[in-house]
């Protein structure tokens, strides 16, 4: 009865993973470049130049904010047309008087604000005293206090604004010169992540508009309001509020942001399962636009990350059980005969075509290929790295973070954003 249970579950699993890779490769391969709004794949001579503001929300970053928004100033961008809005949220470190040596330029504003406890006060301060006091913005964003941007980002982002329909650009995330374990395989993840944003972005599904250095139009705030609590996940919420509305996200792949990622176990567990509850929470609260045929694919994708969640919830305790009954019969048996059962020979003619073993091939392919074009195409680095290993691990640590994510869910358990 076990095994059976085992089969089914890996078996959605394999099939649910294949499935969505080979619909986000169909979807990148194949697109004709035609949207709902119009022709796209068109390089637009528009040149759009708008007034924009950065915001940096920071809580006890004293160590990178000054290189945050030095990145910031130097963008290739006409500076009078740059305005740097630095949130102070109650830092008890010396990030206020760090940031003190921008005081005098004309490019940057410094706020000082209490804490609150969440990232979404921080930005809904900033906003306010922006859409109060500098009418002339049109394009308003924001940049994590741990990050920087390559100086052609603004450039690249502003562009997508010159496409029919898009309200917000959202960069290419990069970590910046890893050297943990942990940074490497976060290294790995973001450049997958790199390519189904491209897919998404194509789809018009993309339903979050990250922190580091999304771009949204002064119309989407006026016409929408502020950031929400949204379980400490702002950045998701907004971008279904935005679908809802019919206000187009776009992808700039060659708007390069950098971020250090976190360096230990601990850090990147506590990071992710915030991320990870967020997304169930809001997901959950979104609900009632699953399948909804006027909202277009972001109502089918959605839905079925929700289901692919459930499923991974489900199948890491069996998978465990599984393992663990392997290894107690492994145990057993060595007791028993006193020897450790030799390496088997590889034989050809014995290997397993089952199924389940062809799926699990066909999907480790796709996800190579998947990395391929990122690195070759997208990202223009060499196809081959020891990181690339970090692959065999990953969905052990992803297991973790999403069971202990989906226990909080159901304990309504809510994670603090420190």
């Amino acid at each position: 009865m076990f095994g059976s249970i085992k089969e089914i579950l890996l078996y959605i699993a394999i099939f649910g993973g294949l499935y969505f890779q080979v619909f986000l490769l169909v979807s990148y391969f194949l697109w004709d470049g035609i949207t709902e709004y119009g022709e796209d794949d068109v390089e637009s001579g528009e040149v759009f130049e708008p007034i924009v503001a950065i915001m940096v929300p920071c809580y006890n970053e004293e160590d990178t904010v000054v290189g945050t928004v030095n990145s910031l100033l130097g963008l290739q961008y006409p500076r009078e047309k740059l305005r740097i809005v630095v949130i102070d949220d109650g830092s008890k470190d010396n990030t206020w008087n760090n940031v003190q040596q921008f005081a005098g330029n004309q490019s940057v504003v410094l706020l000082q604000k209490p804490n609150e406890g969440s990232k979404y006060s921080a930005l809904n301060f900033g906003l306010r005293h922006i859409r109060h006091n500098m009418p002339a913005v049109d394009v308003i964003g924001c940049l994590d206090a741990d990050s920087s941007v390559h100086p052609q980002a603004l450039h690249f982002s502003l562009r997508e604004f010159t496409k029919p329909g898009v309200m917000a650009v959202i960069p290419t995330m990069v970590i910046d010169h890893p050297k943990t374990f942990f940074q490497h395989m976060q290294k790995v993840e973001y450049e997958i992540a790199t390519y189904a944003k491209q897919a998404f972005s194509r789809l018009n599904t993309l339903y979050i508009a990250p922190g580091p250095f999304t771009l949204f139009k002064r119309e989407v705030f006026d016409t929408l309001g502020e950031y929400h609590e949204a379980h400490h996940v702002e950045d998701m919420e907004i971008a279904l509020r935005m679908q809802i509305k019919h206000m187009r996200l776009s992808h700039a792949v060659e708007s390069m942001v950098y971020t250090k990622g976190p360096s230990t176990w601990s850090a990147l567990l506590k990071q992710r399962v915030r991320w990870t509850y967020g997304f169930i929470m809001n997901a959950w609260d979104y609900r009632h636009i699953f399948f909804k045929d006027a909202l277009g694919h972001v109502a089918v994708t959605l839905p079925i990350l929700f289901g692919m969640l459930f499923v991974s919830v489900v199948m890491t305790p069996v998978l465990l059980i599984s393992l663990g009954s392997s290894i107690v019969h492994l145990i057993q048996k060595a007791t028993t005969i006193h020897q450790l059962p030799s390496i088997p020979d590889f034989d050809p003619f014995y290997i397993n075509t089952s199924a389940l073993t062809i799926l699990g091939i066909i999907t480790i392919l796709c996800l190579i290929l998947t990395l391929g074009m990122v690195r070759r195409n997208m990202l223009q680095q060499r196809l081959f790295s020891w990181d690339l290993l970090t692959l065999t691990v990953y969905s052990f640590f992803a297991a973790w973070w999403t069971c202990q994510s989906a226990w909080n869910a159901i304990r309504g358990k809510k994670k603090a954003w420190r």
